[in-house]
């Protein structure tokens, strides 16, 4: 069963899809659920995709190990530039249907250009990718990688956090990077020089389900869930250690892992500095 992802386009009320079995990106639309766009260059199914804040790039990770980049465009031509059935001038109607197609397709301006980018480094499916404008930046992480950044202008990886490993990344637009590591249960924060800044453990029942930062860039929203083994879920969020571990932020004080204690399933906004519950 392939996987299936979603994004949401408030600008428009689109939705992204992939994870389709002939490996494209899909441009839906919510009146209808027409399809409105698809775009095929992945050898494997979609399994994520993210899109930048201004709407202009969308990275697309694959199955196949890499990471496409495309410039999305919001806005199609005029009406002007579709030729109706009816203006097309005289010959069959047969004729007529087919000339106007055959111009509405080549004068159309596609929403989604691309890839623009191909992007490599990883051993792995790609489990999660985000994208930033103006920082120009793509980071994205699989199972059996290092976190990776590639830059948006030339496509070549210039840094990895080394030694993290993390199944789902987002990154906020002060150049904030926080990871979620399914298998340590544990959520951090980065400096774009991969400096630590913060880091809390989560109890082992529990699992992040989405991560999405604010447009300012100081605060994160996640969605926690309960894992589903069997055992009941005590309702609380807990360190699953008895004390807890000293980390170093950014600017070299040193501080407790947050331990964070809400009820599940939660929404929660953390603060990106010290992954402090703010309501």
């Amino acid at each position: 069963m392939y996987w299936l992802g979603i994004l949401f386009l408030t600008w428009k009320f689109h939705f992204w899809l992939g994870g389709h079995a002939d490996n494209s990106i899909k441009v839906i639309s919510s009146d209808g659920a027409v399809t409105l766009e698809t775009a095929h260059a992945h050898c494997a199914p979609v399994t994520c995709l993210g899109l930048s804040s201004d709407s202009n790039y969308l990275v697309t990770g694959s199955r196949d190990t890499t990471i496409l980049l495309w410039r999305f465009h919001k806005e199609l031509p005029s009406n002007s530039s579709f030729i109706s059935e009816s203006s097309t001038g005289p010959g069959t109607p047969s004729s007529r249907n087919n000339s106007s197609s055959h111009l509405i397709e080549k004068n159309r301006r596609r929403r989604i250009e691309g890839p623009i980018q191909v992007l490599q480094g990883h051993q792995s499916e790609i489990l999660s990718c985000c994208v930033s404008s103006d920082l120009g930046i793509v980071v994205s992480c699989s199972e059996t990688s290092d976190v990776l950044f590639h830059s948006i202008r030339t496509g070549r990886l210039f840094r990895r956090l080394d030694g993290v490993v993390a199944h789902s990344v987002c990154l906020s637009s002060e150049g904030v990077i926080m990871t979620w590591n399914e298998l340590q249960h544990t959520l951090s924060t980065f400096t774009l020089n991969g400096v630590l800044i913060a880091k809390t453990e989560l109890s082992i029942s529990t699992s992040i389900s989405c991560m999405e930062t604010s447009h300012d860039g100081r605060n994160a929203l996640i969605g926690i869930n309960p894992l589903l083994n069997g055992r009941a879920n005590g309702g609380n969020l807990q360190s699953s250690k008895e004390t807890a571990v000293d980390i170093r932020s950014e600017s070299g004080e040193t501080h407790e892992s947050n331990i964070i204690n809400v009820p599940t399933p939660a929404i929660c906004f953390l603060d990106l500095h010290t992954l402090e519950v703010q309501y």
